[in-house]
């Protein structure tokens, strides 16, 4: 599975994205850039942004934006593509249990 579709899925999922999750689980350092150029636009959806704020470990304050894709009717067409892109780049022969398994689940969740 290549970046972008890991980022379409995790959007699909209906998971929050920010700059952390996203490059421990996807690999984007840069999600601001990102989901502009790899989902809103192939895809003509929209990606709500929620300006977050609080302190880190040594009581700085800090700011954030959590990222979301919306199940709104604006969204439908694109998340039907977004879908279609998904399923396209799910890997098919796994190499081990645990790829195994998560195919499985990818392929209940996509309707395949």
């Amino acid at each position: 599975m290549t970046s972008k579709a890991a980022l379409c899925l995790a959007l699909l999922e209906g998971r929050v994205l920010n700059v952390k999750n996203c490059f421990k689980e996807i690999g984007y350092t840069n999600i601001a850039r990102e989901i502009p150029r790899q989902v809103e636009k192939p895809f003509s959806v929209m990606v709500s942004r929620t300006p977050k704020e609080g302190t880190n470990r040594y009581g700085q304050p800090v700011t954030w934006v959590d990222y979301r894709l919306n199940q709104s009717e604006h969204n439908k067409e694109g998340i039907e593509k977004m879908k279609a892109f998904v399923k396209m780049h799910i890997a098919t022969t796994p190499k081990t249990d645990k790829e195994a398994l998560l195919i499985k689940q990818q392929n209940l969740f996509l309707n395949l």
